[in-house]
């Protein structure tokens, strides 16, 4: 190719990627297909012999192979393309067919150095190729845009089907008209517009996904995408865009019955009894609606036809349903069949025309909305003559209400079974750690040995074996006492003699001694409070260690000698003698 082909070439790749919404690796990837096919059909025909996936039914003598092994290369850079036909390097004696294999032995693989298992090429010059060797290629290449054009459509508006979509008129026919969906196309026909709509090539209007075929003929109307502008569900997505209630789901829309541009109704339910559906539908002085309207139909010559809209409220009773379907015409009863497929509306007298409508058109939307095959309307004195026993609307009404009472209690049982499921699910969960004296020891033993390791680490900051710092309790209870004796010897002051002089008063002598006994009694308080301190840090503490003997303070016989007097004290004086007569002046004269 000249240098001026090349660069036509390398810009025209990005361009077709983009208008055909696929990547620019894609479109390569296609072209090197396109290009490998052709080429392999070329070395076919030369060698006359017709592979598994090109053989011709028309040939049933022809020889099946394996196709041609062929390699496309494209430099993107330079605008170079470059073929190379290939073979398997095989010994001499592995050879089986020599159409994709050549031997080892060969001079031009010895000549390249290969080895066995390697890929022998041969570089071929594509200006060699001819005409028909060209079309192949080309229709080939077209195939497979198209084909990958599909499917990129397909995965861009998967997520779409169900919503409303602005498109641009392309073009307009008298019978269907062309709208621009973001760089796809589709064909918009004239039972899908609002009744005799007109449109202008680049206006934009919005049309609602019905669907999208993997390929043309998958579609009865033979496009890609299905759009419509007649379907119910763009006058729900045209609902569901214009008022609150319905989009945050307050409001549910349960039916949709509708002739596009002539006549549509609506039912519509609120699980809120403070919401009314159909007020909030309507909104301050129709303005909600009236939005609706706005958007339903088009000026068609010197007419402008918009759609009505009605309005009803959904009843799970199909008597209360069908007088809210026929409206405005007044149902005062109804007869139901009992398979549920057909009615006979009870209506007031007069009031008959408006439950058929004009054309039958109302009458003929309650059928589609309450899925009935056939409905007949009767006034109240067709119905006594013919003497047609039918059910009265406050009967359906009272059943309604007992089907709703029902209902309450039942999600009201359903919710106290629920809560008392979680409430056993939840017992069952619940682990008891106190339920077992097993567990009780198992967590003193867990505990007291971790307190045992911790006081140890802090008196010796050495942490000896768990095995020799425990000791039985046995053990535990027999130190307790040799340490709280010991203690007591320590803290122990010898008991001083005190010398009667009696040359003393009496008074002076009880003054020394109620002194000398309050000593005595602040002493064994203090001992007392040492004593208990010291037992309390014995018992937490589970490693006791043996005292260490020490050289004794007072000798047995000294010891003794202070308990005969402490006996001396306790028997020369006791609580229970009287003093008092020491107490008086007149003892202490000379007698």
């Amino acid at each position: 190719m000249t240098n001026k082909e090349k660069k036509a070439f390398l810009t025209a790749i990005p361009e077709l990627a983009e208008q055909k919404g696929i990547s620019e690796e894609k479109v390569i990837d296609i072209l090197k297909e396109s290009f490998c096919l052709a080429y392999a059909k070329k070395i076919e025909n030369e060698y006359q012999v017709f592979s598994n996936t090109y053989a011709k039914k028309n040939k049933e003598d022809s020889i099946k192979l394996t196709p041609a092994m062929v390699r496309c290369e494209i430099d993107m850079k330079k605008g170079d393309i470059k073929l190379f036909r290939q073979w398997t390097v095989r010994n001499d004696d592995d050879i089986v067919d020599d159409f994709i294999e050549i031997a080892i032995e060969d001079e031009k693989v010895v000549e390249a150095g290969l080895k066995v298992g390697d890929i022998y090429e041969e570089e071929f010059d594509i200006n060699n190729f001819d005409y028909q060797d060209a079309l192949k290629a080309v229709t080939n290449f077209r195939q497979k845009i198209s084909r990958a054009e599909k499917e990129s459509l397909v995965e861009a508006y998967k997520g779409k089907v169900g919503e409303l979509v602005t498109g641009v008129v392309q073009k307009v026919d008298p019978h269907s008209i062309i709208v621009e969906l973001d760089r796809y196309q589709a064909t918009l026909f004239e039972r899908e517009w609002i009744g005799k709509e007109s449109f202008r090539v680049g206006e934009q209007i919005k049309v609602f996904i019905k669907g999208i075929g993997k390929d043309s003929r998958d579609s009865k109307n033979g496009s890609l995408i299905q759009i419509s502008r007649a379907c119910e569900g763009f006058l729900a997505r045209l609902f569901k865009n214009e008022i609150h209630e319905i989009y945050d789901g307050t409001v549910e829309i349960k039916d949709i019955a509708r002739i596009a541009g002539i006549r549509s109704k609506v039912a519509v339910y609120s699980s809120d009894p403070n919401v009314d559906p159909c007020g909030a539908c309507i909104g301050p002085s129709g303005s909600r609606i009236q939005a609706i309207v706005s958007q339903l139909g088009k000026p068609s010559g010197d007419t402008l036809e918009r759609e009505k809209i009605d309005i009803i409220t959904y009843h799970e009773n199909l008597g209360l349903y069908l007088a809210e379907a026929l409206k405005p015409g007044v149902v005062k009863g109804a007869v139901i069949s009992p398979d549920t497929s057909s009615a006979i509306a009870i209506c007031e007298d007069g009031t008959e025309k408006f439950a058929i409508g004009k054309g039958y058109q109302n009458i003929n939307l309650a059928k589609k909305l309450l899925k009935l095959k056939e409905i007949t309307v009767k006034t109240e004195t067709e119905a006594v003559d013919e003497g047609i026993l039918y059910t009265t609307i406050e009967i359906f009404e009272a059943e309604e209400k007992e089907a709703e009472k029902r209902k309450n209690r039942e999600k009201a049982l359903a919710l106290q079974k629920l809560k008392i499921k979680e409430e056993k699910e939840a017992e069952a969960t619940k682990v008891d750690f106190l339920s077992k004296d097993e567990d009780i020891d198992e967590i003193e033993d867990l505990d007291t040995t971790f307190e045992a390791v911790t006081a140890q680490v802090s008196e010796n900051k050495e942490v000896e074996p768990v095995e020799e710092k425990v000791e039985t309790p046995v053990e535990t209870v027999e130190a307790a006492p040799i340490v709280e004796e010991k203690v007591e010897e320590k803290v122990e002051t010898p008991v001083e003699t005190v010398e009667v002089n009696t040359t003393i008063s009496l008074n002076d002598l009880e003054a020394i001694l109620e002194q000398e006994k309050k000593t005595k009694q602040a002493e064994q308080g203090s001992n007392k409070k040492k004593n208990k301190k010291d037992e309390n840090k014995s018992e937490n503490k589970v490693d006791v260690k043996k005292p260490l003997k020490k050289m004794d303070i007072y000798t047995e016989e000294e010891l003794r000698e202070f308990e005969s007097e402490d006996d001396f004290d306790n028997d020369y004086y006791s609580d229970e003698d009287d003093f008092s007569e020491y107490d008086d002046d007149d003892y202490y004269e000379d007698k």
